[in-house]
C-alpha cells in the first residue's frame, strides 16, 4: 500500500513537472540576439538576376519582445554588411559591379504561437524602415576594364510577413528560426562617377523590391520577468 502511494505521488510530481515544461512561457519579456540570415538582397541600379540569389549574412542585431498569452509584440533592430558584393548590371554580359553592401533595418510587429509546447510554430508580421547602400566599382564583363564608380542608396518602408518555429530549452532560453518575404518600397538615389568627368551622373527613382528569406531570422532569446 505504501509503495502504491509513493508511486502515485511520484507520478503526480512527474506529471506536474511535465505540465509545467509544456505550458506557456511565463516570461513576459525576451531579449534576443540575431545570429544569422539567408536572404535575397534588394536590387541596385539595373541589376539582372536569372534566378534566386541568396546571401548568407551574419548579423549584428537585437530583438526585444513582450509576450501576452500567445501573442508577442516585438522590436527588431539589425545591421549587416558584405565586403565583396557583386552585381550584374544592365545584362548578364554587360557590366559587373563589385563593392560593399550595408544595411540597417528597424522593424516592429507581432508573432502568434499556435501551441503552448516546447516546440512552437508561429506566424506574424513586421513593418518598419530599411536603409541599404552599395558602394563600389563597375567594370566591363568581358575585358574587366574599369568603367565608373557606383554608389546607390535605398531608403524605404518594409512589410514582412513570416512563419517560423521556436524551441524553448528552459523557461529562460529559446531558439527561434523563421522564414518570410520582404516587401520593400524604396526611394533610390543612384550615382555614377565616370573618369575624366567633373559632374557625376545621378538618378532618383521609387522601386518595389520583393525579397524571399529562406532563413529570415535565426535568434537566441533570453526570457525573463514572470507575469
Amino acid at each position: 500500500m505504501k509503495i502504491q502511494k509513493y508511486v502515485l505521488i511520484t507520478l503526480i510530481i512527474l506529471y506536474s513537472i511535465s505540465g509545467f515544461s509544456q505550458s506557456k512561457n511565463n516570461s513576459g519579456y525576451s531579449i534576443g540576439l540575431k545570429l544569422l540570415s539567408v536572404e535575397e538582397l534588394p536590387k541596385f541600379f539595373n541589376e539582372v538576376r536569372t534566378g534566386s540569389k541568396y546571401e548568407v549574412i551574419p548579423y549584428f542585431g537585437a530583438m526585444l519582445k513582450y509576450t501576452d498569452n500567445q501573442i508577442s509584440y516585438r522590436l527588431v533592430v539589425s545591421n549587416s554588411s558584405i565586403k565583396d558584393y557583386s552585381i550584374k548590371n544592365e545584362c548578364e554580359t554587360c557590366e559587373v559591379m563589385m563593392g560593399k553592401y550595408k544595411s540597417t533595418t528597424v522593424k516592429i510587429g507581432f508573432e502568434k504561437s499556435s501551441t503552448y509546447t516546447r516546440l512552437q510554430p508561429f506566424f506574424g508580421t513586421d513593418i518598419g524602415f530599411k536603409l541599404a547602400s552599395f558602394n563600389g566599382d563597375a567594370s566591363d564583363s568581358n575585358s574587366s576594364t574599369f568603367l565608373y564608380k557606383a554608389y546607390s542608396e535605398k531608403t524605404g518602408a518594409i512589410f514582412y510577413p513570416f512563419v517560423g518555429l521556436k524551441y524553448t530549452f528552459t523557461k529562460f532560453l529559446t531558439l527561434s528560426a523563421e522564414t518570410g518575404i520582404d516587401f520593400l518600397y524604396s526611394y533610390d538615389k543612384e550615382v555614377k562617377s565616370f573618369p575624366g568627368t567633373a559632374s557625376p551622373y545621378s538618378n532618383r527613382v521609387f522601386r518595389w523590391n520583393y525579397n524571399f528569406k529562406p532563413l529570415g531570422l535565426l535568434s537566441l532569446q533570453f526570457n525573463f520577468g514572470e507575469r
